[in-house]
């Protein structure tokens, strides 16, 4: 089952809800089927009760994915090409994205498309194949409506590496980026926010043992 972040975002919030575990489960089901709150209710309990547990298997398979995937640098978006740069230190990265990517990481799942369109450079044809486009800080609006409706455990991954890297680089950084820009103070705070941030996530068995360098 693919999962876009789109949908992922829609999940996630309805988890997050306090509400009757039933009425949840209704929700949870409308939202990943894309059916209306009637179809669902008027469902018969036995079929109500396999799709749960065709969803709950399909968690399982997914979350294992989630552990064992790794990211990748082009991926396919709402049917276009991007190319994904994880560099902390090279072109055509630069500290506005660093800073930008940065407080999008306070709420990672929330803001995933977000990140992932900073991290982005649109790809196009040409007689040699795919070749990156040039990074146009306009566009980010519009390619973060795409990524929403990238595969989800694709993004996560990718994200989750790329603030990886940030965060084990960001220390030799910091001076660099305060040199870039009059908002000093917020790089420092960003920064600590973004430590506190990772560390409260679960990460990938590839990732667990990385050692990061820059």
């Amino acid at each position: 089952m693919k999962i876009t972040i789109l949908k992922f975002q829609q999940l996630f919030a309805i988890s997050q809800m306090e509400m009757d575990e039933l009425d949840k489960s209704i929700l949870l089901v409308q939202t990943l089927l894309d059916k209306s709150q009637f179809e669902v209710e008027t469902m018969k309990v036995k079929k109500f009760n396999k799709v749960c547990a065709e969803i709950n298997k399909s968690f399982e398979i997914f979350n294992q994915k989630l552990q064992e995937d790794k990211p990748k640098q082009i991926v396919k978006a709402n049917g276009k090409w991007y190319f994904l740069n994880y560099e902390i230190t090279k072109k055509p990265m630069n500290s506005g994205r660093y800073v930008e990517v940065a407080s999008f990481s306070n709420d990672i799942i929330g803001n995933l498309h977000k990140i992932m369109a900073s991290m982005a450079n649109p790809m196009e044809w040409t007689w040699k194949g795919l070749k990156v486009k040039k990074y146009d800080a306009t566009e980010h609006e519009q390619i973060a409506e795409d990524m929403l409706q990238m595969d989800f455990s694709v993004a996560y991954h990718a994200a989750v590496f790329f603030c990886a890297l940030f965060r084990e680089s960001m220390k030799a950084l910091v001076p660099y980026l305060e040199s870039q820009t009059e908002k000093k103070a917020e790089v420092r705070e960003i920064v600590q926010s973004l430590t506190e941030v990772m560390d409260g996530y679960t990460m990938p068995k590839w990732l667990q043992n990385l050692k990061v360098s820059v």
